[in-house]
């Protein structure tokens, strides 16, 4: 999908069987929300510890963190590594959305 931006959504829950069925899973929620033509949209499942790696961090032009049942303060191995990927993201000036527990 050419020349158009690329954007990664760090998925921080599992699907809801209603938001499978109608969306194909919270990835497509957000897709279908903000995507525009020509964009690329990727999705990493941060809660079952499937991050980017460094090289594709500098690929993605932002990131939207998505909600959780999860406690964003929390020291789940997988939060405390999320936390550390923001802290990236932020000295790269990457553009970040965070929605519930992505905005805290």
């Amino acid at each position: 999908m050419g020349g158009g931006k690329r954007f990664a959504v760090l998925l921080c829950a599992e699907d809801s069987e209603y938001v499978k069925k109608r969306y194909g899973g919270y990835y497509g929620v957000f897709v279908e929300m903000l995507a525009e033509e020509g964009e690329t949209w990727d999705v990493f499942r941060v809660a079952n510890g499937e991050f980017p790696d460094d090289e594709q961090v500098d690929c993605f032009d932002g990131f939207v963190i998505t909600g959780s049942c999860n406690d964003a303060h929390g020291n789940d191995a997988w939060i405390c590594r999320l936390v550390s990927l923001l802290k990236k993201l932020d000295s790269l000036n990457k553009k970040v959305l965070g929605i519930c527990f992505g905005h805290q």
